[in-house]
Formats: structure tokens, C-alpha cells, sequence
């Protein structure tokens, strides 16, 4: 009667092995991105759609910018057919100014799109999987996975776009303008200070004495003060140069402007 009963317990033992040759063999990735739209990323996150807890990622991105590693996200070792990721994202909020960007915000809440969800096909991956899971934010607000152990610029690299993003003469532009505001503002400070100086040098030099001691205090090391006879020249010369260091960087940033 013992017989009956073993048999029936090897079955069992035999039927759960089974079950366990079943489950996917999991191995955890870093996790990279990079910005192929030039709309930069507020943050993202991989998720596993059948297991929320299965996550990673979350750093923001520049536009036409990659971005660090970040952990982790358990893919299955063997590629199989139907793998799909979710792409967790979060766009920057439209506009230049924070009443702009508030707006956006209020729009975003009332409409609930914070954040977005992009059901993503992973492509075919050698086994066993490793590497890092490549995060390809596209325009249309579309995105590419790649599991790779090459980065994007590398000839192996199995995604279809490759190498790193290239950014818009518009984005470019933008950059060059923006740095040129910040220039010709500064210049014409220096300008302004500059004239004030020659023009009533005691209130200047007591002015800058107390930049130069707080900022710049190597400079005027061993002088006694604002009316030292060596820090006159020495402040002359620093506005000098810095005007005219600024006006050639403006000459460079304006040829340089796409």
C-alpha cells in the first residue's frame, strides 16, 4: 500500500519542477536614454507590465542630450516573442517664463497627462541578455528599446537608430541667442562700470574692493585697501580685459550661429 502513495508523491515533486522550468530566468540591466527629439525629458521610468514593482530609471534629460546609468530593470535572459516594456515619461512643461510653466502645469493636472505611457516592442537581443536597456526618446512622442552591451555611436549596435542625437540648427540657435543675451548684458555692464570708473574712480574703486575681497581676495592679496596705488591699475585693467574678452566671444558666437 506504500507504493500507491511514493508514486503519488514523486508525481507531485516531478509536476512542480515542471511548473518551475516554466518561469523565465530574469537578469537585471542598467538602464541608459537619450533624447532623439530635442524636446528634452522631465523623467522617465521602464516598467514591467505585468509587474509594476519590476522599475528603474527616473533622471531627466537636456535636449538632443544622453544620460547617465541608472538602475535597474529585470528583463527575461532569453528574448522571446511579444517582450514589451512600458516607457514611463514625463515631458518638460511648455513655456519660458513661471507663469508660462504654470499654466502648463494646471493644464497637465486638469487633463491628467503629467505623465505618459509608451508600450514599447523590445527587439530581438542576443542571449543572454546584457548589457544596458537603451531608452530612445523619438519625436511624435515615441520611444525605442534596445538591450545591448554597446552603446548607440557603436557599429554593433543592434538598434535601427544609431549613434548619439544630433541637435537641430533651430535647438542650436536657441543656445547661441541665449548665450549672446547673457554676454551683451554682462558687457555692458563692465562698459557702464568702466566709464564710472574713469569718471569718478573713488566711489568705484571702494565698490570693487568689496567684490574683489569677497570673490576675488587672491587678487588683492598684501594691498591695504580701496586706496591702495596698486589697485586702481589693477581694476582698470581687470574691466579692461574683461570687456574685451566678452567682445570676442560675441564675435565667435555670432559666426559660430547657424
Amino acid at each position: 500500500m506504500r507504493y500507491p502513495v511514493q508514486l503519488f508523491l514523486s508525481a507531485v515533486m516531478l509536476t512542480g519542477l515542471a511548473g518551475c522550468s516554466q518561469e523565465e530566468e530574469l537578469t537585471s540591466l542598467n538602464i541608459s536614454a537619450a533624447d532623439y527629439a530635442g524636446q528634452g525629458i522631465g523623467g522617465y521610468s521602464v516598467v514591467d507590465p505585468n509587474d509594476p514593482k519590476n522599475r528603474g530609471g527616473g533622471e531627466s534629460l537636456a535636449p538632443y542630450s544622453a544620460g547617465g546609468i541608472t538602475c535597474c530593470y529585470q528583463i527575461p535572459k532569453q528574448w522571446h516573442e511579444g517582450l514589451q516594456v512600458d516607457v514611463v515619461v514625463s515631458y518638460p512643461l511648455e513655456g519660458d517664463t513661471t507663469d508660462e510653466r504654470s499654466e502648463s502645469l494646471a493644464r497637465r493636472q486638469a487633463e491628467g497627462t503629467l505623465h505618459q505611457t509608451i508600450r514599447v516592442d523590445v527587439p530581438e537581443y542576443q542571449t543572454p541578455a546584457k548589457g544596458t536597456l537603451w531608452v530612445q526618446f523619438m519625436p511624435d512622442e515615441k520611444a525605442n528599446v534596445v538591450v545591448s552591451n554597446f552603446d548607440p555611436p557603436h557599429e554593433d549596435f543592434p538598434g535601427e537608430v544609431k549613434g548619439w542625437p544630433v541637435p537641430s540648427d533651430e535647438y542650436r540657435r536657441k543656445l547661441v541667442d541665449r548665450e549672446l543675451a547673457d554676454i551683451e548684458s554682462r558687457l555692458e555692464r563692465n562698459q557702464k562700470n568702466l566709464a564710472e570708473f574713469k569718471d569718478s574712480p573713488g566711489k568705484s574703486l571702494e565698490r570693487f574692493w568689496g567684490v574683489f575681497t569677497r570673490t576675488r581676495s587672491e587678487r588683492v592679496e598684501g594691498l591695504s585697501g580701496p586706496q591702495d596705488p596698486k589697485f586702481k591699475p589693477l581694476l582698470e585693467e581687470y574691466l579692461t580685459n574683461f570687456i574685451k574678452h566678452d567682445q570676442r566671444r560675441i564675435e565667435l558666437l555670432r559666426e559660430a550661429r547657424p
